[in-house]
């Protein structure tokens, strides 16, 4: 793999931040450029005498070509595992920390391990560092696109999409009013344009509740939007009993913020924000390219 050194080591995560322009204008213009969104990573077709369920940690990181470097999506350190079962063998992502450009070739990184009874018995899950090329022409609407990577004891499937024109969104979550006891949430988003698939945001499943006046620690805040579309955040909601869902629409913005507040009648009432950001390459690598 050729890697700038201007860029600093090849095992840095990217230091470039979400919401970079939302207020400052970003040098010489900011730009939309078309992104890659990470919609989930798969486990599947293990091999090597692996049985669910799996106690998986290690990382899968992009790098695109504003920095090159790792741009992380998934982290788990051995004490702290992901079990994944034949039910459930989805990673539970957690990135990426800023947008994905894809104006070149993205490079996925991949190092997930087994782990064993003790570390000498850890397993290599899969090791993988793979492009994923570019159209040579710009597609007209955003697509989905779905690859598999084989290795010696299991296969990882990804869902991803190629968003055009696109501008970057964090989105951030505050609880305005909530049941005396709180409760339980799965936030998702997604557009209104030719990919209907959801990225989820955060499930607190039925061990997180959330109360008055939390700030909700999204697994997941950083989305690409069309610019020409419009994104929606999805929210539901449980207090243990009750199951109800809500919406709120945002038009996409080359900068600032947007605030919506989402009123779920007898649950609870959040207030969505979505900061927006355009792209730009000036002054990524501090000068030293």
């Amino acid at each position: 793999m050729v890697y700038p050194t201007g860029y600093g080591r090849f095992e840095d995560n990217t230091s470039i931040p979400c919401k970079r322009y939302t207020f400052d204008p970003a040098p010489y213009g900011g730009f939309k450029r078309d992104t890659l969104q990470v919609f989930s990573v798969k486990v599947t077709e293990l091999t090597g005498g692996l049985q669910w369920p799996l106690n998986v940690y290690g990382m899968v990181a992009l790098r695109d070509s504003l920095d090159h470097n790792r741009n992380v999506i998934f982290k788990c350190e051995r004490d702290n595992c992901q079990t994944l079962t034949l039910k459930n063998p989805y990673l539970v992502l957690t990135g990426p920390v800023r947008a994905v450009v894809f104006g070149d070739p993205v490079i996925l990184e991949v190092l997930l391990y087994v782990r064993g009874t003790t570390e000498s018995d850890d397993i290599e899950l899969s090791l993988l560092a793979a492009g994923l090329p570019k159209f040579c022409t710009r597609p007209e609407n955003s697509l989905l696109i779905e690859e598999s990577y084989r290795s010696r004891l299991s296969t990882l499937e990804f869902q991803l999409g190629h968003i055009v024109f696109s501008v970057e969104a964090t989105i951030s979550v505050k609880v305005i009013s909530s049941p005396p006891d709180g409760f339980y949430g799965e936030f998702v988003a997604f557009t209104d344009g030719s990919l209907k698939c959801e990225v989820l945001l955060h499930s607190s499943g039925v061990k997180q509740l959330h109360l008055d006046g939390d700030e909700i620690n999204l697994s997941r805040s950083v989305v690409s939007v069309e610019s020409f579309g419009k994104l929606m955040v999805s929210v539901r909601v449980s207090d243990g009993c009750v199951t109800l869902t809500g919406t709120k629409e945002f038009k996409p913005l080359e900068k600032g913020t947007t605030t919506r507040v989402l009123n779920i009648p007898e649950l609870c009432q959040l207030e969505i924000t979505v900061a927006w950001s355009l792209f730009s390459y000036e002054g990524v690598c501090k000068g030293r390219c």
